[in-house]
């Protein structure tokens, strides 16, 4: 009988909140009698983003080409990649659990830790994010445009772009557009960044089969020591899933061989930044949806309010690059961006610093485009940190809880109001995070 019995199926939220919090506080626990440093929730805080965020809380995504095939004998049709050394360090504990296996230290029959197969590794984020885009373009023009009869007011591309920030706006959940965001978001997952891999095909969230399956294999233990031994973390809430623990000292072993040292190292020569692709996916995404829009519509009928007998009829013509790039400056995209960015991250900016930001785009002629985004990117950034749900935020109730104070630490728009901000490892406490490590960034 499973002690532990919250399911995606089950019916009643207060049952599910009752035994996803007794799963919380003694699942893990019950096994390894206490804390272990290698067992890390991913649900929590700024570790949602793990591996998705540098230290300094850029987006960002794997460079492709420092990753590597994991290898396999058995299963040679499936090509499965980590970064380079996150896969040598992941072969690693593949061998050693196969060792201990083959010598009688765990059991030869579990259906996970004996065979340790991979079912799911490396994704790439640009096509799981073309796709998502593709969708989200569909709804825009079908629905928001065509269905809802909002496509009689765009006649050209400057009207399509802005009754899309109206269409943005009006959605009643987050809903990303630009690049930076998708990744940040639920509509993305932690496989988008190289360093994750998980062992079974199980739902998350599915309690009973995670105790079964998992917490009572005898095998369970061996395979965290090994886990912590060469430098990865294992899922509290999913411990099929297992996470490269940048820089831990087990993965250090592995990571210098790449001549990579430190965490700032690792996503300097592995990774790229979201925000530097921002602007040319906004050009692109949009011109390919307004001509998918005066494809489809090549013609509208307007009639006359004056006499309801009379009409006009506009005509809507696909436009070449060369076209929008003549009649639409880069401080035009700018300025279409970061509202859009500021739609994205729930309107954080005041009208105040928005329009400074805004003001700063227009005198951009002169600038380096990848001058002004960085300076866009660095802006929305600098808010990350006081978010409500970060650590910052998870710090500052638990110092107003013990000062009574309970009331007032969130704004209205969604932000935690922090004088001082959390900076540093040092600066975390081990009543805040539920494991070891890190900076804003979990790591």
């Amino acid at each position: 009988m499973t002690k532990f019995k919250a399911s995606n199926d089950m019916g009643s939220p207060r049952t599910v909140f009752y035994y996803r919090a007794l799963y919380d506080q003694e699942a893990l626990s019950s096994v390894t009698g206490g804390p272990r440093p290698e067992i890390r929730d991913f649900s929590f805080a700024e570790n949602v983003l793990y591996g998705r965020v540098d230290t300094r809380l850029n987006t960002v995504y794997p460079d492709e080409s420092t990753l590597k095939v994991i290898s396999s004998e058995t299963e040679r049709e499936n090509s499965y990649r980590l970064l380079n050394f996150a896969a040598d360090a992941f072969e690693a504990i593949r061998a050693k659990m196969y060792q201990a296996r083959d010598i009688g230290v765990i059991p030869d029959d579990d259906q996970i830790f004996s065979t340790f197969k991979i079912k799911k590794a490396y994704e790439s984020p640009v096509s799981l994010y073309n796709k998502y885009i593709d969708d989200l373009m569909e709804d825009y023009i079908m629905n928001y445009l065509a269905i809802a009869g909002h496509k009689q007011k765009v006649f050209n591309l400057e009207h399509f772009i802005n009754e899309f920030i109206i269409f943005l706006n009006n959605k009643a959940q987050h809903t990303p557009f630009t690049f930076t965001s998708w990744q940040r978001s639920t509509t993305s997952n932690i496989f988008t960044s190289g360093i994750a891999v998980t062992l079974a095909n199980m739902r998350f969230g599915e309690d009973p089969t995670i105790e079964q399956r998992i917490l009572k294999s005898k095998a369970f233990r061996y395979y965290l020591n090994v886990c912590r031994q060469n430098g990865f973390l294992v899922s509290e809430k999913s411990p099929f899933m297992l996470v490269a623990d940048i820089m831990s000292p087990g993965l250090l072993q592995y990571s210098k061989n790449s001549s990579i040292f430190t965490i700032e190292e690792v996503f300097l020569s592995c990774y790229n930044y979201a925000y530097m692709v921002d602007y040319d996916i906004l050009f692109t995404k949009m011109f390919d949806g307004y001509n998918l829009f005066a494809a489809r519509f090549p013609q509208e009928r307007i009639v006359s309010k004056k006499c309801h007998r009379s009409y006009s009829t506009f005509f809507r013509t696909p436009l070449t690059q060369q076209q929008i790039k003549s009649k639409y400056s880069t401080p035009f995209w700018l300025a279409k961006y970061s509202t859009i960015r500021n739609i994205e991250e729930n309107g954080v900016l005041s009208g105040n610093i928005f329009k400074k930001m805004q003001k700063k785009i227009k005198l951009s002629n002169h600038l380096d485009k990848e001058a002004s985004m960085r300076y866009i990117n660095s802006t929305f950034r600098e808010t990350y940190k006081s978010k409500y749900g970060g650590t910052n935020y998870f710090v500052k109730r638990k110092a107003t809880r013990n000062n009574g104070q309970e009331s007032s630490i969130v704004s209205t728009t969604g932000a935690t109001k922090i004088e001082n901000e959390i900076t540093s490892p040092n600066d975390f406490t081990t009543n805040i995070l539920p494991s070891s490590g890190g900076s804003s960034g979990g790591y």
